[in-house]
């Protein structure tokens, strides 16, 4: 059984369920949702199939609330799901909230393979569904993330100027308005920072390998007694044009990061009390919330990102 992705169906187990789904009559599709969720949580120390499926479960049930995934993803059942009974909503949120309670295990898999930015993205994913199915009650994410490993030079950065330990747990992430889009920058900013200096390693490992050939080759030409040694056997050496380039991208991702860090600190610092009146006196005559208004958000004067053609 494996998993290939970080979506609700993106592994066997959550994929034998949407069969299950689509195998049961139309007026019994409910009632395998329900099922699944239920024995997600019956069990104190679930396996991570249940847990999968539980997901999965969930993400049919918040496909049909307001804000929810659309469901034309790879892998998710093709039958049509007839309108949901209304107490599967906090049943799938309640079970979603054990998932995220018990989620250590499974970002420390994710961080100590390197690979933070996928695990970071499946657990947003699952954030996402929860506030989609009870967007009114908090919820609680049992995660002490660990530190950034040295390549991950974007996250760090981000982690040490704004003194959070996950770039999720910034004020107004997950929100709709201008500062919820400025977080999503700025972590899709640097984990592109990161996927940047992991080029650069992999071009500076390229290019030592180079060296190390070039010195066998030194060696083999000193050790042969049977012809002279010149200076033209010793190959001109020029950084290779991979590593300039990666260095150039990555130079340009970390000016583009520390552009949107710098927003982040603008706009979510506190307003002197002079500004505060004005803003409540201005408050007082609109009924449209600043947050969520359409001038507010064209306001909002991003940073350009990193040019297209680096990617």
């Amino acid at each position: 059984m494996g998993t290939w992705g970080i979506g609700p169906f993106d592994s066997d187990h959550a994929g034998e369920f949407g069969h299950d789904v689509g195998n049961a009559r139309p007026d019994r599709r409910f009632a395998v949702i329900e099922e699944r969720l239920n024995r997600f949580l019956a069990v104190p120390d679930p396996d991570y199939y249940l847990r999968d499926e539980a997901i999965a479960a969930a993400a049919l049930v918040a496909a049909q609330c307001p804000g929810g995934p659309s469901g034309n993803a790879p892998y998710w059942p093709r039958k049509k799901i007839p309108q949901l009974p209304a107490h599967l909503g906090p049943l799938a949120a309640t079970a979603l909230d054990k998932v995220l309670a018990n989620v250590q295990e499974t970002m420390e898999l994710w961080c100590g393979v390197g690979d933070r930015a996928h695990g970071e993205q499946w657990l947003e994913g699952i954030e996402d569904l929860r506030r989609v199915l009870d967007p009114h009650t908090p919820y609680t994410v049992l995660y002490t993330p660990p530190p950034p490993l040295p390549t991950e030079i974007g996250t760090l950065a981000v982690h040490q100027a704004l003194g959070v330990d996950r770039i999720r747990a910034l004020p107004g992430a997950g929100s709709s308005g201008p500062l919820g889009s400025l977080v999503r920058q700025i972590s899709q900013a640097a984990l592109r920072l990161d996927a940047a200096n992991k080029n650069v390693q992999t071009a500076v490992e390229h290019a030592v390998k180079g060296l190390g050939g070039l010195q066998q080759r030194l060696q083999d030409a000193a050790a042969d007694i049977h012809r002279d040694f010149h200076p033209r056997d010793v190959p001109a050496f020029a950084v290779p044009a991979s590593l300039g380039s990666a260095m150039a991208i990555r130079a340009e991702r970390h000016q583009h990061l520390q552009d949107l860090i710098g927003l982040y600190r603008e706009l979510s610092a506190p307003a002197p009390a002079p500004a505060r009146a004005a803003a409540a006196r201005t408050s007082s005559h609109t009924a449209v919330r600043a947050e969520d208004s359409p001038t507010a958000q064209t306001a909002l004067h991003l940073p350009p990102p990193a040019t297209a053609r680096h990617r």
